[in-house]
C-alpha cells in the first residue's frame, strides 16, 4: 500500500453546499413587506448569505458563538428581502434549507477505501457543526477524525489544520504516508504540499492546474488506485 491514511476535504470534494431557494421563499413568503417574494430575487440573497457563512465561520469557535452568527446572518438575509419574521423562524427556516449534495461516488469510494484497511480523517475548511454535518449524512463511521478549520482556529492552505491533522493521525514522523484529497489547488493541493504530504486534485470541471499534485482525477473514483500504488 502506497499509503498509510487519506485525509480528505469535504465541500466540493465529498459533496457540495446548496440552498433550497424555491423551500425558502415558500416558507417566508407570508412575512414580506414588499410584495410577493419570487424564487429569482431571493437566490443571488441567498448565495451571499451561504457565502458570509463560509468566509466567516472560522471566527466563531465555540457551538454558541456560531448560533449567534447564524442568527445575526439570517436576520441580514431576511432583511435584504423585506421579511419580517421572528429571528428564530428565520435561522430554522435559513438551516432548514440549507442542502448537502453528496457527489454520486462519494460513499462507494469511501467504503472501498476503509474496507482496504485505511484510516480516513476529515480535513476541511468548516464550521464547528461539522461532526453533525456528517452523521446526520450518516458519514462519521468513515472517519477515524475529523478537523474542521474553525475548531483548529486554522484555515487551509495554512499549515497549522495540516499539522493538527497529522498529530490527530499520529502521523507527524510519517507524513510521506499520508495524501490529501481536495478539490482547490491552492488550500488543498498547495496546503497539504507544504506540509510535507502527498495531494490529488478533484478537478470536476476539467479546467484546474495543480503541477504540485501527484494526480488530477475528474472524480473520487480513481483514488483507491493511487493509494494502492
Amino acid at each position: 500500500m502506497r499509503y498509510d491514511a487519506v485525509f480528505l476535504d469535504v465541500d466540493k470534494t465529498l459533496l457540495w453546499v446548496d440552498v433550497d431557494v424555491e423551500g425558502y421563499v415558500e416558507d417566508l413568503a407570508p412575512y414580506s413587506t414588499n410584495g410577493t417574494l419570487t424564487v429569482e430575487e431571493a437566490r443571488e440573497t441567498l448565495l451571499d448569505s451561504l457565502h458570509t457563512h463560509i468566509s466567516q465561520n472560522i471566527n466563531y469557535p465555540t457551538e454558541e458563538e456560531l448560533a449567534e452568527f447564524r442568527r445575526e446572518n439570517a436576520r441580514k438575509t431576511a432583511e435584504a428581502l423585506g421579511l419580517d419574521a421572528p429571528t428564530d423562524v428565520l435561522t430554522e427556516v435559513l438551516e432548514r434549507r440549507l442542502v448537502f449534495r453528496p457527489y454520486p461516488e462519494s460513499e462507494e469510494v469511501m467504503e472501498e477505501l476503509v474496507e482496504m484497511g485505511l484510516p480516513l480523517y476529515v480535513v476541511s475548511n468548516w464550521d464547528v457543526a461539522l461532526e453533525g454535518v456528517l452523521e446526520d449524512l450518516g458519514w462519521v463511521r468513515y472517519f477515524d477524525g475529523i478537523v474542521a478549520s474553525a475548531k483548529v482556529g486554522s484555515e487551509k492552505p495554512d499549515r497549522a489544520i495540516f499539522e493538527e491533522a497529522l498529530q490527530v493521525a499520529g502521523l507527524a514522523e510519517r507524513r510521506d504516508r499520508v495524501v490529501h484529497v481536495g478539490n482547490d489547488p491552492v488550500s488543498d493541493v498547495r496546503g497539504a504540499v507544504s506540509s510535507g504530504i502527498d495531494a490529488v486534485l478533484i478537478d470536476r470541471d476539467v479546467d484546474l492546474e495543480a503541477p504540485e499534485a501527484i494526480a488530477i482525477l475528474p472524480d473520487l473514483r480513481g483514488l483507491p488506485a493511487i493509494v494502492r500504488g
